[in-house]
């Protein structure tokens, strides 16, 4: 999605924002949790909104709804990249993800 002009302020990450990725981030251990579902151990490096700021104003979502805890996840950057993807039509599904033993992981 491209912001344009807007500052990360006016787009709604102040000052609450960066108190409440802490929170979520320590509530998720820093780990990422799509990776966690898929029975992988990463680094969280960002906190995701689970229903997109978009999808969720589509669907009439107020502000708190939006940034609720329970609309929140620790992820990492591949998985994040992924999500965006899907979200913006560019993916049509999840890549397979490979275990280590070679064999795909049941996503």
């Amino acid at each position: 999605m491209v912001w344009g002009t807007k500052s990360r302020h006016e787009r709604g990450y102040g000052a609450a924002w960066v108190k409440l990725r802490i929170r979520i981030m320590e509530r998720d251990c820093g780990l990422c949790q799509v990776c966690k579902k898929r029975g992988r151990v990463s680094t969280a490096y960002a906190v995701d909104h689970i229903v997109s700021k978009a999808n969720a104003a589509r669907l009439n979502w107020t502000p708190e709804q939006i940034d609720a805890e329970s609309n929140l996840q620790a992820i990492c950057r591949p998985c994040h990249d992924e999500k965006t993807e899907v979200e913006q039509g560019k993916r049509k599904r999840p890549r397979t993800v490979i275990g280590a033993d070679g064999w795909p992981v049941q996503a």
